[in-house]
């Protein structure tokens, strides 16, 4: 498991065919040759930490020596380096407690013994943070970590992020519950509402990583469309079907497809003379229409002021249009609506 040397958008591109790019899938790459920064390599072996800590307190002595003979006291600009090195680390002499901190004999022991009274396991029996200091640091492991998968952009692509409609993920806060769950806490509620305020948070997180999680490669099952929207579940997770009838209830499928193809005429009204449209003609459409998947239906249909040049029937993504005089005077939109 090697260190992360190439950036995520480096790679977008590299699986390249000779038709051109048909999809884009932003961030959700998923190759087995992608790795992860290893642990192992963010954490200090014993042996290294025994040399360093025997230099670190050789060199902290010298220089308490030299403080001393100018008669001043050691600041942290002189300790900077070695800081949080050596064993014990050297800022567990500054801290607040550090004279009551002395007279604590036999903490080692104790800390083994405690084993016979507590139930609790404790894997860290040998070290105590107050006396030994932080004895790891995984900040560079957190950011190596976040840049191996795609750094907090490509994380997010991963989420619900872009419907949110945020500019920047900066404001986002996760962690901290909605007020509304901490409101109601501490209300009378029934042992049911309990248990379904307990649900709230499994469901955000659910909905939030649903892009992740309801997909054909995660969620090996039949594909089924929920109802009066146009969104595809893969397998079975009822918390997340919950959270998406919640968000388009009371048909608001249907009615984003209508607004979508009023604004597209409204679009196109404007443009009539630039590009040669006699009339837009909003199409009347079936009820269903906007989320019946296998099939399309016109709901714009333009009428030529004179006629248009257009090539044979193409494919999306066919760049070589054969335009040799073929001419119309009607032209179709079809809006689909995709989750």
């Amino acid at each position: 498991m090697g260190h992360v040397l190439i950036p995520q958008s480096d790679m977008r591109y590299s699986k390249q065919t000779d038709a051109g790019i048909t999809h884009f899938r932003a961030g959700m790459s998923h190759d087995e040759d992608q790795q992860i920064p290893n642990l192992y390599r963010y954490i200090q072996p014993w042996e290294a930490e025994f040399i360093d800590s025997q230099r670190v307190w050789a060199e902290y002595a010298m220089k308490r020596q030299e403080a001393a003979q100018q008669n001043r006291r050691l600041t942290l600009e002189d300790l900077e380096d070695s800081w949080d090195r050596g064993i014990p680390r050297i800022n567990t002499l500054f801290q607040k407690d550090r004279h009551t901190l002395i007279m604590d004999k036999g903490w080692r022991v104790r800390t083994q013994f405690k084993e016979y009274q507590l139930l609790k396991n404790n894997p860290f029996w040998w070290t105590n943070q107050r006396h030994d200091g932080k004895l790891w640091n995984l900040n560079s492991y957190r950011t190596d970590m976040i840049q191996a998968l795609g750094g907090v952009e490509g994380i997010l692509e991963h989420t619900l992020f872009k419907g949110t409609y945020f500019q920047s993920w900066e404001g986002l806060f996760w962690e901290k519950a909605s007020g509304f769950e901490e409101s109601m806490k501490y209300k009378k509620l029934t042992n049911a509402q309990r248990s379904g305020l307990n649900q709230i948070p499994n469901r955000r997180f659910t909905l939030w990583w649903s892009p992740t999680i309801n997909r054909a490669n995660v969620y090996v099952g039949f594909q089924v469309q929920l109802d009066l929207t146009g969104i595809m579940m893969n397998g079975k997770i009822p918390t997340l079907k919950i959270s998406l009838i919640q968000i388009f209830r009371a048909h608001l499928w249907q009615k984003i497809h209508e607004n979508v193809t009023m604004d597209l005429c409204q679009v196109l009204d404007q443009e009539l003379e630039s590009l040669q449209i006699e009339t837009v003609q909003k199409e009347a459409i079936h009820p269903r229409k906007s989320y019946k998947m296998n099939s399309s239906c016109a709901d714009i249909l333009l009428f030529a002021t004179y006629k248009w040049n257009v090539s044979k029937p193409s494919l999306l993504n066919d760049s070589r249009d054969q335009i040799d005089g073929t001419t119309t005077n009607k032209f179709w939109i079809d809006v689909q609506l995709r989750w």
